[in-house]
């Protein structure tokens, strides 16, 4: 039992470590970043911030189970793509 509880404890404190060397690396590289790059981390933290509502992942479910249920029903990206090309003349 004592040798799973250093390992526990060698265990957390790596995840810790690496964790801040990540955050310390990331620091250091956002000081530098230009701003395509600000915006990438920007638009990451903006979609962390904005979780889907509810509403919005039951109708993902609803259509995953559909999907599952019938995974024959539905177009490939071919007929989508010439569908798409006639009704909008391109």
């Amino acid at each position: 039992m004592k040798n799973i509880k250093r390992f526990c404890i060698f265990e957390r404190n790596t995840a810790i470590m690496e964790t801040i060397e990540i955050k310390t690396r990331i620091l250091k590289f956002v000081e530098h970043a230009d701003e395509r790059m600000l915006r990438i981390f920007n638009a990451i933290i903006e979609a962390e911030e904005n979780e889907l509502p509810q509403s919005h992942k039951d109708v993902l479910d609803e259509r995953i189970k559909f999907h599952r249920e019938n995974p024959n029903d539905g177009k490939d990206w071919e007929e989508v793509k010439n569908s798409l090309k006639e009704q909008y003349a391109l």
